[in-house]
């Protein structure tokens, strides 16, 4: 690192440090922020190195401390973030204090081996994804974690509803409100998170279709972007609509699916007192409430509604429908053929009225 005295360090006002050097234009340009002298110090050297040596600088950081940028930058909810450092924090309590271009396969491959097995997949992913941000941000030439295979886990089959019949017998034993929105959510593939936020003016009951414009997760309620695939809109099938007709009236919310006292219901309370006891009461084998969800893709992929068809209303991806329901595509093959074979009898009858 080049001496500060190419720059110089002084202390803002509000107790933070800053620091101050000439660039290659001749300005000298201002950073401040920094909890330490030691911090605007080390940032001083960083900006004089990346003037030097222009596009083949390189900034030497710890595993830990790239984790913790790419955290810092990286935007997704609250629970993905939350999940991301618990998994890197098994890179970090092994490689934290190691410069990342001092990271080796061998032992990374031999981290890998010591990881839990089941969320070993998972928690090497992590890694790869910070390494590769290493790669784009020019920290790296190349990502050491990718040359450690990380085979993806078998995926075992999905809990579903068998039938309506079953997750009415579920419904039941709920509260009226409630069991409107389980049947709504069994019958529309919504996320939990996205059926909590619902508003009575996303229901469109002349057109047949939910607007799905938001989540509310961790507490905290997020519109979804304007282009974000995740925002759409999704057919209500004539039962779903029956079940809204039947919901309770309720003026004191806008919340389509509200909690007792009209504000938005909490997941976890609910599941723990109200969703599993139902289960118990109606002698069917627990499943969560994303099972309803599940619910909905099998069925769909059963009524012969293709994937991209369902990708779109399920605000996914036609790789990540095909890897968690394409096993269920063989009970849909009837369906296709008979879609077939009835293209074909009216491709044929034009043909049969001119003869």
């Amino acid at each position: 690192m080049p001496s500060v005295q190419l720059g110089s360090l002084f202390r803002l006002p509000n107790g933070t440090w800053a620091y101050r050097y000439r660039d290659a234009t001749g300005k000298r340009p201002q950073v401040g922020g920094f909890k330490t002298k030691g911090e605007a110090s080390a940032a001083l050297g960083d900006a004089i190195d990346r003037m030097r040596l222009g596009r083949n600088y390189r900034r030497s950081v710890t595993l830990a401390q790239l984790v913790d940028e790419y955290l810092a930058q990286h935007i997704a909810e609250e629970n993905t973030l939350r999940t991301l450092r618990e998994r890197l924090k098994y890179a970090t309590d092994v490689f934290g204090d190691v410069p990342i271009e001092r990271l080796l396969v061998n032992e990374i491959a031999a981290w890998r081996n010591r990881l839990p097995a089941k969320s070993a997949w998972g928690i090497h992913k992590a890694l790869r994804q910070v390494l590769n941000y290493a790669v784009r941000a020019r920290m790296l030439d190349e990502n050491p974690a990718k040359e450690v295979p990380n085979p993806e886990p078998k995926r075992g089959e999905v809990p579903v509803f068998e039938s309506w019949e079953d997750v009415e017998a579920v419904a039941d034993e709920l509260r009226p409100n409630e069991r409107g929105m389980i049947l709504f959510a069994a019958g529309t593939g919504l996320r939990p998170e996205e059926w909590l936020a619902l508003e009575r003016r996303d229901v469109d009951r002349e057109a047949g279709v939910v607007h799905v414009r938001r989540v509310y997760t961790d507490g905290k309620l997020r519109d979804y972007g304007k282009t974000d695939g995740a925002r759409r809109r999704v057919p209500l099938r004539g039962r779903v609509l029956a079940v809204l007709e039947e919901l309770p009236p309720r003026i004191d919310t806008p919340l389509l699916f509200p909690g007792e006292r009209g504000g938005y219901l909490n997941l976890g309370v609910w599941r723990r007192k109200r969703w599993k006891p139902a289960f118990d009461v109606a002698g069917i084998a627990y499943r969560t409430p994303y099972a309803l969800r599940h619910t909905y893709a099998s069925w769909s992929i059963a009524a012969g509604v293709d994937l991209f068809t369902l990708a779109r209303r399920m605000g996914t991806s036609i790789e990540q429908i095909d890897k968690t329901y394409g096993h269920l595509l063989p009970r849909a093959e009837a369906h296709e053929r008979d879609l077939l074979d009835a293209f074909d009898v009216r491709q044929n009858e034009p043909q049969a009225a001119e003869k």
